[in-house]
């Protein structure tokens, strides 16, 4: 259980933190320039659809994905391993593996694009990002032995290189204006891999080590998750990747990890599913901190009152949950920009009310 702050050159994030995904440079329907309304102090941005979609050079040509998107604050940015992870578990032709990196494609009819150690170091700095990611190689949990040792092979492998390649590039910049370096941690469900490479990865030397594969099974967080987190040195920055439910954020910040993103806030938000009644006297074990309101339940449709009382975002100041059941049920975007607002809100609350547990702070 960490509260701490992580220091980049755009600025101190306190921890521990929720980062919203913008995965395409955009937190979908919300101006990022009124993300800090919310309580967003970070944001994650997509190393692998940048690279597609507007591309890097664009994004470089127009200063950086600050400017582009019209952000200030921290940016992190991922190796796109677990892109190429979900390409390679899907439609066939789409991503392959080599010893040198991944390529990749999102359709058939685009052109395959290389991630190597070397341009993925290249291609975060370019994109401007304050804490960048080495590249790694996802696997499923339920893979067989070998590739499971592969992964971890490669991903050693990798990280080594990105040092490297990081460092070369770094070697004349203040440390105070050089990009943070992370570092993923594989290794599926076999714990002696995850010892071998947090080991090796330690040896390296990172700013702050993400947890690697898929950390939930079956709505929980997989026995993996609290395993590396106790791999890695006490006190380190841990980046709890993809996890995302408010119980799940919960209990993996008890294991020790202070980062955390998803798209599931944001994505819910656009179905009307939005995270309501945070209750903190559950942040000590497993209970439930949150419920959910679903604006498409009948009850909805006259209420009066805000989706959540207790909630200051601009939804609940400002509406009813009957007039955002409406927004929905005429498809209107506002409905998604609200919502979306209202569940960061909820997650900024509850990483606040973390933080105030380990400080002893009133909120």
């Amino acid at each position: 259980m960490t509260s701490s702050v992580l220091s980049t050159r755009r600025g101190d994030v306190s921890l521990p933190q929720f980062v919203p995904d913008a995965t395409r440079a955009v937190v979908r329907g919300v101006p990022a320039g009124t993300l800090p309304q919310s309580g967003v102090d970070t944001i994650l941005v997509s190393t692998a659809h940048l690279i597609s979609q507007p591309g890097t050079s664009v994004v470089r040509a127009v200063g950086g994905v600050h400017r582009f998107m019209g952000w200030s604050g921290p940016v992190i940015s991922d190796s796109g391993g677990f892109q190429a992870f979900s390409l390679l578990t899907g439609q066939k032709g789409l991503a392959t593996v080599s010893d040198a990196g991944l390529s990749y494609r999102f359709s058939p009819k685009q052109r395959f694009r290389d991630l190597t150690p070397k341009s993925c170091i290249e291609t975060q700095l370019h994109l401007g990002a304050d804490i960048i990611y080495c590249l790694d190689y996802c696997t499923h949990p339920l893979a067989p032995d070998a590739e499971q040792e592969k992964s971890v092979a490669l991903t050693i492998r990798w990280a080594t290189e990105c040092r490297a390649v990081f460092d070369r590039l770094m070697a004349d910049t203040p440390p105070q204006q050089r990009p943070q370096l992370f570092a993923v941690v594989q290794g599926g469900q076999r714990a002696d891999l995850r010892t071998r490479c947090a080991a090796a990865l330690m040896d390296l030397g990172f700013d702050g080590y993400g947890f690697g594969g898929y950390p939930i099974a079956a709505g929980r967080l997989v026995d993996e998750v609290e395993l590396t987190a106790r791999l890695l040195p006490p006190g380190a920055v841990l980046h709890g990747l993809g996890i995302g439910t408010p119980e799940n954020l919960v209990a993996a910040w008890r294991c020790g990890y202070s980062i955390f993103d998803c798209t599931l806030p944001t994505r819910n938000a656009r179905r009307g599913v939005l995270y309501t009644t945070l209750d903190t006297r559950n942040l000590a074990d497993e209970g439930k901190v949150s419920r959910i309101a679903r604006m498409s339940d009948e009850k909805w449709v006259r209420a009066a009152t805000p989706v959540d009382p207790d909630c200051d975002c601009e939804l609940c100041a400002n509406y009813s949950a009957a007039y955002l059941a409406h927004l929905f049920r005429v498809e209107d975007s506002l409905g998604h920009t609200l919502a979306t607002v209202h569940n960061l809100r909820f997650y900024t609350r509850l990483t606040a009310a973390l933080r105030a547990r380990v400080t002893g702070a009133v909120l």
